[in-house]
């Protein structure tokens, strides 16, 4: 695959109109998931969104909604985006990719232990990211 044959997909999909905190998004978001990741090739569109909004051309918020969206678009349920967004969690190197990562639909990370240590390291390294933090560890069931 060549940037190129998804660049144009991505740029689309960066000017759909959408927030992480309203659930009534527009059919056009859905095909404009749909389209990238025909473009891209693979399921896993989770970098080449983050270099999106790290360039600019799409919000943190965006990204989070496009990338639950390709949960439900591609077709292994989001398991090559989640390991993905799990190996951000786990390099905790940049709080734009915990952003995203962190408000994922999924809970972070395979197991509920793994979770709560790396959690608890990223609350004290990366402060703007305590309460969901504290949330994903409240909220997470044991098991």
């Amino acid at each position: 695959m060549t940037a190129a044959s998804w660049q144009g997909a991505l740029e689309r999909l960066c000017a759909v109109q959408v927030s992480e905190h309203d659930a009534d998004f527009p059919d056009e978001l859905f095909d404009a998931v749909d389209d990238l990741i025909e473009a891209y090739g693979a399921d896993d569109i989770a970098e080449i969104v983050f270099q999106a909004v790290a360039a600019g051309r799409a919000t943190a918020g965006q990204a989070v909604v496009f990338l639950n969206v390709a949960v439900w678009s591609g077709t292994d349920n989001g398991s090559s985006m989640k390991r993905t967004l799990d190996t951000w969690v786990r390099e905790a190197s940049d709080t734009v990719r915990l952003q995203i990562a962190l408000h994922h639909e999924a809970y972070p990370l395979p197991t509920r232990a793994e979770m709560i240590a790396k959690l608890v390291e990223i609350a004290f390294g990366f402060p703007e990211h305590r309460a969901i933090c504290e949330r994903h560890i409240a909220e997470r069931p044991a098991g």
